[in-house]
C-alpha cells in the first residue's frame, strides 16, 4: 500500500517538532500529552483524536512525553504540500469525489485546532484501521482504505461539529467525568481515593474500574498527571518558586515534587521554566526552519516506538 508511510499502537515517548509530506491521524487511548501545532499548544487527552497537514509544524512542548498509548496512521496525500494550501487532494484508492475532497479538505485546512474529543465511531475505527493494516488476509487492502475514508469523514463531521454528541457513560460514570473535571480545578487538595470515591458517590472500586475506562488509568494516577498539569502552567505562566508551586499543587514537599516532575517530564522544573518553551515549542528554533522528516526516518521512528511498546 504506497499511500500509507507509517502506522502503530504503540507509546509515543517524544516528538520532537517536524513535518510530514503527508497528512497525520492519531488516536490517543491512554495519557495526556503537550503537543503544538504551529506555534499553538494544545493539551492532548485520552479519547483525543488529532490531526496534521503536511505543511503544519507539529510536535511535543516538552523533551519527553508520559506514558500513553496512541493509534497513528501517516499517509500519502495525492501530491506533496510544502505549502499551505485552502483545499487539497486525497489518493484515488479513497474513492473521494472532487467536490467531496473540497469539501472535506477545506474544513481541515481551516481549522485552527486539531486536538478534538473523539465520537464513539472514531474510538473503533482507529483502532480496527490499525489493527487492519497489521493483519494479513485477501482483503486487507479493501478493509484498510475503508476504514481509512471513514476515518476522514468522520474527522469532518468532528472539526464542523456534526458529529452526534452521543450519551456515552451511565449516570454514575457521568458523575465520575464530572468529579474528574473538579479535580483538575481543584488538583491541590489534599485526595484521597476514599475521598475521590465519596465525592463521587460510588465505591472505590466502582471508582477504579469507571477512571480506567475514561482515562486508561487509576484515580491517582490521573490526580498525580492533573498536578503535574497545573504545575507546568505555573512554570511557564508565573515567576511563582518551584518550592510554592510544589505545596500549591498538592505535593508533600519540593524535593518530592522534583523527583515526580522528572519522572514525567525528563527535565527539572527550574530547567523547564528556562528552556521549555521557544519559537518551536522547544528549542528556540523558528518555525520557518523546522525541516520535513523524511519518509524513513519516520518509518524509522515508528518502528522504533512499536517495538519498545511490544
Amino acid at each position: 500500500m504506497k499511500e500509507i508511510i507509517s502506522y502503530g499502537r504503540f507509546r509515543c515517548r517524544e516528538m520532537a517538532p517536524h513535518k510530514n509530506l503527508g497528512m497525520e491521524i492519531t488516536y490517543v487511548e491512554q495519557g495526556m500529552l503537550d503537543w503544538m501545532v504551529e506555534g499553538r499548544a494544545e493539551s492532548v487527552a485520552p479519547g483525543t483524536i488529532f490531526f496534521t497537514l503536511p505543511w503544519q509544524v507539529h510536535g511535543s512542548v516538552q523533551d519527553q512525553e508520559p506514558e500513553n498509548t496512541v493509534c497513528h496512521v501517516l499517509f500519502r496525500l495525492d501530491r506533496d504540500y510544502a505549502d499551505r494550501c485552502r483545499t487539497f487532494r486525497f489518493p484515488a484508492r479513497l474513492g473521494f469525489s472532487r467536490a467531496e475532497m473540497d469539501v472535506l479538505s477545506a474544513v481541515m485546512a481551516g481549522s485552527v485546532r486539531h486536538a478534538f474529543p473523539a465520537t464513539a465511531a472514531m474510538r473503533w475505527m482507529m483502532p480496527a484501521l490499525i489493527a487492519e493494516l497489521q493483519g494479513a488476509h485477501d482483503l486487507r487492502e479493501t478493509h484498510v482504505f475503508t476504514l481509512l475514508r471513514g476515518v476522514l469523514v468522520e474527522l469532518k463531521r468532528i472539526i464542523s461539529g456534526e458529529a452526534v454528541n452521543e450519551n456515552l457513560h451511565t449516570r454514575t460514570e457521568a458523575n465520575v467525568k464530572a468529579l474528574l473535571s473538579a479535580l483538575a480545578a481543584d488538583c491541590g487538595r489534599a485526595w484521597t481515593l476514599d475521598s475521590i470515591a465519596r465525592q463521587a458517590g460510588v465505591q472505590r472500586t466502582r471508582l477504579n474500574a469507571i477512571v480506567q475506562k475514561l482515562t486508561g488509568g487509576t484515580p491517582m494516577a490521573y490526580l498525580a498527571r492533573l498536578r503535574i498539569e497545573h504545575a507546568k502552567t505555573l512554570l511557564r505562566e508565573t515567576d511563582i518558586s518551584v518550592t510554592d508551586i510544589a505545596f500549591d499543587c498538592g505535593f508533600g514537599s519540593s524535593q518530592y515534587f522534583a523527583n515526580r516532575f522528572h519522572g514525567v517530564t525528563g527535565l527539572t522544573p527550574s530547567r523547564y521554566r528556562r528552556t521549555c518553551f521557544g519559537a518551536d515549542g522547544r528549542s528556540g528554533r523558528p518555525l520557518q526552519d523546522v525541516a520535513f522528516r523524511s519518509e524513513a526516518e519516520e518509518i524509522e521512528r515508528v518502528a522504533h516506538f512499536t517495538s519498545e511498546s511490544a
